[in-house]
């Protein structure tokens, strides 16, 4: 990796971290070249449309490490139930591993912004469209119908959100808990073929 591209890299992974903990907009410039350890001329040099730009590309890098999760638990699942219990379990993991301070890496961000920012409210609605088609193409891959298979996919997704929302704001992982619980029914409305 040439160093440019580390240096890139190594911001927006810190600008991740960093809207996922505290917001899009509770975090400065100089708070992602702290945390990235990176240059100031090297912020314009790779984004020079500011702050947006990253906040664009960091919400991306996010969104494809989610989605290469939920590919992951549905190559590793033999169910639809395992499935979507591996995505919440690791969300609760995650959420734990922060000790409460990450919840999801694109709702702070999109509930911010989304109204007011065009590049940011569409990079959002890509990474939670995105999660929404893999959740289904597992679920389909566990012999879920189509049309089963997407209305499945959006309420396990905005259920997940929820609990991690609401696990957030509790500290503890319970919601998580009882969302796995809530997927379970979810799965009954849906018959594999």
């Amino acid at each position: 990796m040439e160093k440019g591209a580390g240096t890139r890299e190594k911001t927006l992974a810190a600008a991740a971290k960093l809207f996922r903990e505290h917001g899009y907009e509770g975090t400065a410039l100089h708070d992602i070249l702290d945390a990235a350890k990176t240059p100031r001329g090297s912020l314009y040099f790779h984004f020079p449309r500011g702050k947006e730009e990253i906040g664009e590309a960091a919400l991306t890098l996010a969104a494809n490490a989610v989605r290469d999760a939920i590919a992951g638990a549905a190559a590793t699942s033999k169910n639809g139930e395992t499935f979507l219990i591996r995505i919440a379990r690791g969300m609760a993991a995650d959420l734990e591993r922060s000790d409460y301070k990450q919840g999801c890496p694109i709702a702070t961000t999109a509930l911010e912004t989304a109204a007011r920012s065009q590049a940011l409210g569409a990079t959002a609605r890509t990474a939670f469209q995105g999660w929404e088609e893999e959740i289904k193409a597992g679920l389909e891959k566990f012999g879920f119908s189509t049309r089963d298979a997407d209305f499945i996919a959006t309420a396990a997704l905005s259920q997940l959100e929820g609990a991690l929302l609401l696990a957030r704001t509790y500290r503890n992982l319970e919601p998580m808990r009882r969302a796995e619980n809530a997927l379970k029914v979810l799965l009954s409305a849906g018959k594999p073929k």
